[in-house]
């Protein structure tokens, strides 16, 4: 208990806060919460903690206020790190310290303040401390406040992650064990087991809330019945294991674990996702999780609050845990008014956030994520258990909601499926249910799609519709695996507003490096938005191309395939994983032919390392390739992307007859251009870069190698090539020979990649501008094969050079480093800031 003295500076601090915009339930007295930093189940009580809004959490918690006591306030502060608060007021005598909190560094002293003057303290820091700005700070949602360390709110993401996923796993160890002593546990008891672990899990967050009526001595039936009784309501709820013995030895396990007061709904979601998922149920019901931040960015990017507040009805389909519906309650609720009783709010939002879930499982945990986000009110929420596909609940809610927010399955429908939803008009989930969305379309769409949304064919129909029916529409194209448990590429799709003639169509591509920037609300380097008129064309320009200055400027000259004749590689009619011995080999056998297989280990720019021998028995291959002309000089290219980033070929020359599998193509030269000189389109940053402006999934096709431009090359500027070319084949052939990382012959090869892209940008006369918004394309990214290289023009150098001109020995000799040292340079600022460009 604080003393008189104590106690009265919490009076004064809590009147100030309150003035700043911090409501009652917000101000949190002894406030006790788990130290997730510290090993074991320690728990902790702070004074005063104050949270921006609820739920109460570590994500949620604004300041927390200690009285030093003659300890020293740096290492009390540091005990304070798991409370999530950014900013620690440290009450010392008549002084009060102001401490920025760090995950792993000692606290920062931000200052120190007479308590006599907390009314101006407060009044000047009211725009910085206030609950919303404090909240998006955190979140980083809103430009960085000079008290909020980023890395804190990570740093306890990770350890109740931890935490908890440690406790489950160790749950449902002792259940096995406890009844390993009568029974096994059969396989269809598992889905039992994981209920009873998370109503044992809700009852605890229940007991460490203080939820009226609920105290320590609770035992295990008790909490499984309250649990079900906040959870459910008037539900029936699916059963849970029920051996006695079990159900006590994982209760007095799970209620002595660290305390559940401050955790987080986004802690749940993620343990339910990667632990209690089996893979037969992932692989089963297509479950892939929606990051938090995904749902979030969506959410606050439709513009919901145009609406009446009695429109803004939402419907998530395939809700899973209903990570959109929590973000959609955290919008909702932002928009209400501050003086809204807390019960007028809940019957609100049970109102507008409605769900249909297939996973028993997963609505469950859908909903004590909701009552965890709206605590203490219990029940009452809309989850519908059931098939969006069949269910009848689809249409009466889509027929009522405004919003709707969806992550729909991305798998192709099985030959059962297609039997049990007859009327399906898609043979993929995700086009079927945007399509019976749309048949219905709400005034707002948020829908996560697979990248196949803007490249296959299953969703030019529904392209058009969208274009018809909203007058803004977002495409957002995702880095890779940003959907956990799915290796499918992702896109966001926003559309909003009544279509009007024209659509205003935004396309944004969001790298790895800006992902954090681009949830927190930053635009990504990637944007383009225009006005367009919906034809029949319309569905062919949801896709812009990255710098499409760049392919506009190229459009005029002719195409490679004028050059080549292409063909893909031999196709068997083997089952390779059953059969693989009759079609390739280590080592030479007869009727079999030396050549590739497979891409990552034997093919890099310009040279093939030949590993395998393949059966060359025409019966044994799909089609003939009796046309191929193996012996013929050629190239060899990888059919499937290298990466997902902007490099995507491998052009190997091959000059022995190397025979290669379907992964790989075939070029031959027909016509002027040199093998050599394709080979350096293929390798270099034109071809990249043209390859991943046309793509469309993991296949790269022949039709865009064809349509790859080509510039009028000189004679002089093909010989120069074919040189640069053979010269880097001979010296990295030397290196693979050595045996060893030569630095020598890697300093060689790399000034030969240089000067080849430089010989090819020269022919296709791109203005300075284009060329360097091409090369920058590629920045931060690794170039395919050996030869360390990650940029062209390093990001502190703005003038527009061309690549030829700056890799040149004379622009070398013209840096800053050589003029300043010549005579009669004056010292001049504005002189050395145009020198600073050169060094």
């Amino acid at each position: 208990m604080p003393d008189n003295n104590q106690a009265n500076v919490l009076q004064q601090l809590k009147k100030e806060f309150i003035r700043i915009g911090y409501t009652d339930h917000l101000l949190q007295e002894d406030y006790v919460y788990a130290d997730v930093l510290a090993p074991g189940n320690i728990t902790k009580t702070i004074p005063l903690a104050v949270f921006s809004q609820s739920p109460l959490s570590y994500k949620t918690a604004s300041f927390g206020v200690i009285f030093s006591n003659g300890r020293s306030g740096s290492e009390f502060v540091q005990d304070c790190r798991s409370l999530g608060a950014p900013l620690i007021f440290e009450a010392s005598g008549a002084k009060l310290s102001r401490w920025k909190v760090t995950p792993h560094d000692e606290p920062v002293n931000l200052g120190t303040d007479s308590l006599d003057d907390l009314y101006e303290l407060f009044k000047s820091n009211k725009e910085k401390w206030n609950p919303g700005r404090v909240f998006d700070a955190k979140s980083s949602k809103s430009r960085q406040l000079d008290f909020i360390d980023l890395g804190l709110i990570p740093a306890l993401d990770h350890e109740v992650r931890k935490k908890i996923n440690d406790l489950l796993v160790d749950s449902i160890g002792i259940a096995k064990r406890t009844l390993r002593s009568v029974r096994e546990l059969s396989h269809d008891e598992y889905p039992s087991l994981f209920r009873l672990v998370f109503r044992l899990i809700g009852a605890k967050i229940l007991l460490d809330r203080e939820y009226p009526g609920l105290g320590p001595v609770l035992g295990p039936k008790s909490a499984i019945r309250e649990a079900e009784r906040f959870c459910f309501g008037e539900r029936k709820p699916e059963p849970v294991l029920m051996d006695d013995e079990t159900q006590s030895k994982v209760w007095d396990y799970i209620r002595d674990a660290f305390h559940f007061q401050n955790l987080s709904v986004n802690a749940l979601a993620y343990v339910y996702e990667n632990t209690l998922v089996t893979d037969e149920t992932r692989r089963s019901l297509s479950i892939h999780s929606t990051p938090p931040e995904v749902a979030e960015y969506i959410v606050r990017n439709l513009p919901i609050d145009k609406l009446e507040s009695e429109e803004r009805r939402v419907f998530e389909p395939f809700s899973g845990h209903s990570v959109f519906l929590v973000a959609a309650m955290q919008r909702l609720k932002d928009l209400l008014p501050d003086d809204m009783a807390s019960e007028e709010r809940h019957r609100y939002l049970v109102r507008m956030l409605n769900g249909i879930e297939i996973d028993t499982f997963a609505m469950e945990v859908g909903l004590l994520s909701l009552m965890m986000s709206d605590y203490p009110n219990s029940n009452g929420w809309n989850l519908h258990d059931g098939d969006a596909f069949t269910s009848p609940q689809f249409e009466s809610e889509l027929s009522k909601a405004n919003i709707v927010l969806c992550n729909p399955p991305f798998e192709e429908f099985s030959k059962y499926d297609r039997i049990s939803y007859s009327g399906a008009s898609s043979n993929w989930k995700a086009a079927e249910a945007l399509s019976r969305v749309l048949q219905s379309p709400p005034k707002f769409l948020g829908f996560v799609m697979p990248r196949a949304f803007i490249s296959s064919d299953d969703y030019r129909g529904l392209q058009q519709k969208l274009g018809s029916t909203y007058s803004s529409i977002d495409v957002i194209f995702l880095p890779d695996n940003v959907l956990q448990n799915s290796g499918v590429e992702t896109v966001l799709l926003l559309c909003s507003g009544e279509y009007r003639g024209t659509v205003n169509l935004r396309t944004i591509r969001v790298s790895k490096k800006e992902l954090q920037d681009f949830y927190a609300g930053r635009t990504p380097s990637s944007m383009d938005e225009r006005s367009v008129a919906v034809g029949s064309e319309f569905a062919n320009v949801l896709w812009i191309p990255p710098i499409k200055e760049v392919w506009e400027a190229t459009a005029g000259m002719n195409e490679l395939g004028e050059f080549i004749t292409i063909r893909t590689g031999i196709r068997y009619n083997v089952n390779l994983a059953k059969d693989r011995t009759r079609v390739i080999s280590s080592h030479e056998i007869p009727g079999f032919r030396l050549g590739i297989e497979k891409v990552h280990d034997s093919m890099e720019p310009y040279v093939a390392v030949a590993k395998s021998y393949l059966n060359m028995d025409s019966d044994l291959m799909t089609s003939s390739t009796d046309h191929f002309l193996w012996d013929e000089p050629k190239l060899i290219v990888n059919a499937i992307r290298r990466s997902r980033g902007v490099w995507k070929v491998t052009s190997a020359v091959d000059h022995h007859g190397l025979v290669f599998s379907r992964n790989l193509y075939g070029i031959w030269p027909e016509g002027k251009l040199e093998l050599e000189v394709i080979a350096a389109i293929l390798n270099g940053p034109v071809g990249n870069g043209f390859l991943h402006s046309q793509e469309k999934g993991r296949h790269i096709r022949i039709t865009d190698l064809r349509k790859i431009p080509v510039p009028d090359f000189t004679d002089g500027q093909q010989q120069a090539l074919v040189s640069l070319v053979r010269q880097y084949v001979n010296n990295r052939k030397l290196w693979l020979n050595s045996g060893q990382d030569s630095k020598k012959l890697h300093k060689h090869c790399l000034r030969l990649l240089k000067a080849i892209d430089a010989e090819v940008l020269k022919a296709y006369h791109l203005e300075p501008r284009l060329e360097r918004m091409l090369l920058d394309s590629f920045n931060n990214q690794n170039r395919l094969g050996p030869v360390e290289f990650r940029e062209y023009y390093p990001s502190y150098f703005k003038p527009y050079i061309p690549w030829h001109i700056y890799i040149s020995e004379e622009f070398e000799n013209s840096r800053a480093k050589y003029i300043r040292n010549l005579p009669l340079i004056p010292e001049s600022s504005i002189i050395e800031e145009a020198l600073s460009y050169l060094d």
